[in-house]
């Protein structure tokens, strides 16, 4: 069985795939193997990288593996999951996401955005048909700041912006050892591994169509100790966005986040699980211009993250 979409003027501009993150209700990665399969066309072709909609294209979807939105059953309910809107205006919310929320992901899903975007919208007595929509994503668990859309042209105005890497990120993470340098670049070449690998993502020598080349900037901030064991608390600025880039660039340098179950040191997860149950990971601000006012929003390092470090010294 399939289903038509027919694309109106309203969504003129907008990203084909952009668009289909916002319609078909699945899993980012999911999304990517129904397009390569043609499961999802445009006007009867394959939807490439760059495709954008006109007013009148025809996206079709095959419904015998595919989810729409529309057809969910629960697709309206909605759940305060106690996440602080730390910014706002007009166009855009700003949220100080909790660990264990799943950004992209279905709606039936207990601790899923969706509900809590749903729940803010009928908060605000916000009756457009546009469902408030995350910009960017956040890891499930990694805590901190989360940009969120109010209206379609926010949505494509705030999209360009993230990628033409003019919004500028900066995290807070705890990590692994002492850093002999206390600053640095790192630079290297990341890809995807394939479907079922224990770590989604790899670094690898050579730059190739399936690879991209990601920069963060970080600096240590304090190092900390328990018993025997060294710790450094590293802020990291961002240049580009890939999956997972922080988690393996510090693992890269030697230095794995603490609590990272991909990519960390599997021996002192164990050991400190009494004090931290995820990555030590925290989107701490976003900065970025929009609409010629500057705003820079920073997200309170969550309740779990400073109990830990209360239990371990400062050296």
């Amino acid at each position: 069985m399939s289903y038509e979409l027919k694309i109106n003027k309203e969504f003129e501009g907008t990203k084909a795939k952009n668009y289909l993150k916002k319609t078909i209700d699945v899993p980012h990665s999911a999304l990517f193997k129904y397009l390569k399969n043609k499961r999802i066309t445009l006007n009867g072709k394959k939807i490439k990288k760059d495709d954008v909609l006109r007013g009148g294209d025809i996206i079709k979807v095959w419904l015998d593996t595919i989810p729409l939105k529309e057809t969910k059953k629960n697709f309206n309910k909605s759940k305060n999951l106690g996440m602080e809107v730390i910014g706002e205006n007009e166009d855009f919310l700003v949220l100080n996401k909790l660990p264990g929320i799943v950004v992209q992901g279905a709606q039936e899903q207990s601790e899923s955005l969706s509900l809590h975007l749903a729940y803010l919208k009928q908060k605000a007595q916000d009756f457009s048909d546009f469902e408030y929509f995350h910009v960017h994503r956040l890891d499930k668990q990694t805590s901190g700041v989360l940009v969120i859309a109010k209206t379609r042209t926010a949505l494509r105005e705030l999209n360009a912006l993230f990628k033409s890497n003019k919004v500028e990120k900066t995290y807070v993470c705890l990590c692994d050892g002492e850093f002999e340098q206390t600053e640095g670049t790192i630079e290297v070449h990341l890809q995807r591994n394939p479907e079922g690998s224990k770590e989604k993502v790899s670094v690898v020598d050579t730059k190739t169509s399936q690879s991209k080349t990601t920069v963060s900037h970080y600096a240590v901030l304090e190092q900390y100790s328990y018993g025997e064991d060294v710790f450094s608390l590293v802020r990291v600025t961002i240049e580009t966005g890939f999956m997972h880039q922080i988690r393996v660039h510090m693992k890269y340098l030697g230095h794995p986040i603490i609590g990272d179950s991909m990519y960390g040191n599997s021996y002192l997860n164990r050991k400190y699980s009494w004090g931290i149950t995820r990555q030590f990971l925290h989107a701490k601000t976003i900065s970025f211009t929009y609409k010629d006012e500057f705003f820079s929003i920073e997200a309170p390092i969550n309740k779990d993250l400073v109990e830990f470090l209360s239990y371990i010294k400062k050296k």
